[in-house]
């Protein structure tokens, strides 16, 4: 595992991106908590159960590059509600579909190498399940750290999750 800052991981943007494509798993700050992080594939959504140490159905955000490849999936999406509520609050998860995977545009820097590698992206808090989340990177457990490749260090961050927003039901879950 490597510890890095987050512009250094900014300014390495190609190399990460060829990384990530290996199959590479990343701890990063987003614009709620720390996460865990990899392409979207089913040995990734596998490998962080299993870092997670998750025994409950579990279900995956996927943070995508930009508001279109969403209604590419979901074309009944409302991009232009969706990004007046990504500026309203914190930090916002769509969700469209319970059998489907949460959708996630961060407000972070982060988001930048999203946008750059242009493929979709498994994520999920980086806490073991049911413990707190974590909101530096000194915190994160030991048993999370030696299974993953990559611990990009952003600072202190909020500590909160982010808002749902939730289609299906057409309501607003704070947590």
């Amino acid at each position: 595992m490597k510890t890095l800052s987050l512009d250094d991981f900014l300014q390495q943007q190609e190399f990460h991106i060829a990384e990530a494509r290996a199959g590479k798993i990343f701890i990063y700050p987003t614009d709620t908590v720390y996460g865990i992080w990899a392409l979207y594939t089913p040995e990734n959504i596998n490998r962080i159960i299993e870092i997670k140490k998750s025994t409950d159905r579990w279900q995956p955000s996927i943070i995508v590059p930009h508001f279109e490849r969403i209604q590419k999936r979901f074309p009944h999406a409302d991009i232009e509600k969706m990004k007046e509520q990504l500026q309203q609050y914190h930090g916002v998860t769509y969700i469209f579909d319970y059998n489907k995977p949460w959708m996630r545009i961060i407000k972070h820097p982060i988001q930048e190498f999203v946008t750059n590698l242009d493929e979709w992206f498994i994520s999920t808090s980086c806490n073991l399940t049911g413990q707190p989340t974590i909101t530096e990177i000194k915190d994160i457990p030991s048993e999370i750290c030696s299974k993953v490749d990559y611990i990009i260090d952003g600072g202190i961050w909020w500590g909160r999750a982010s808002v749902l927003i939730d289609f299906v039901l057409n309501k607003v879950i704070e947590r």
